[in-house]
C-alpha cells in the first residue's frame, strides 16, 4: 500500500508472523511520503513493539493508523481486546517484556483508549519545529 499526502492513513494487519514487517514497511512509506524520515527509526521500533504485543497476546487482526499532526506524528494500533497492556520489568537475559518500557522511554506521549469492541494503544513522537533543524549532531 502506498501512503498518500492525507493526514491519516490506515492499514489492516492480519495476526501472523508477517504483521510486524508489514507494519514497519507501511510506516516507513508513510513517513517518507510526509518527509518525516528523521523520526522513522524510533517510530518503527515503537510500532514493532505495539504490533508484536497484539500478535503475541491478543492473537487477532488489527488496524495500524498513522496520523500527521502539526507538532507530532501519532501511531495507533486498534485490536479487539479490552485487556490493557501491562508494563513488565524483565531481567536483562529475558527475550521479551520491554515493549511498554520502550514506548514509555522513547515516545513523547502514549496511552490506551478502551472501547466496547476493543482498544487503541497509541504513541506520539514530537517533531522538531520547522526551521529549527540544523546540521549539527
Amino acid at each position: 500500500m502506498k501512503a498518500s499526502d492525507s493526514a491519516s492513513v490506515v492499514i489492516e494487519l492480519s495476526n501472523d508472523v508477517e504483521a510486524v514487517r508489514r507494519a514497519r514497511e507501511f510506516l516507513r512509506d508513510v513517513l517518507m511520503t510526509w518527509c518525516l524520515q528523521d523520526v522513522s527509526a524510533v517510530a518503527e521500533l515503537l510500532t514493532d513493539e505495539l504490533v508484536a504485543n497484539v500478535v503475541r497476546h491478543v492473537r487477532a487482526p488489527m488496524h495500524l493508523r498513522a496520523v500527521r499532526q502539526p507538532s507530532s506524528i501519532r501511531v495507533e494500533v486498534d485490536d479487539p481486546s479490552t485487556d490493557l497492556p501491562a508494563r513488565q520489568d524483565p531481567e536483562p537475559t529475558d527475550d521479551h517484556g520491554r515493549g511498554i518500557v520502550l514506548v514509555e522511554s522513547l515516545a513523547s506521549a502514549w496511552g490506551v483508549v478502551v472501547r466496547d469492541d476493543g482498544k487503541t494503544v497509541w504513541f506520539e513522537i514530537a517533531l522538531e519545529a520547522e526551521g529549527s533543524q540544523s546540521g549539527e549532531g
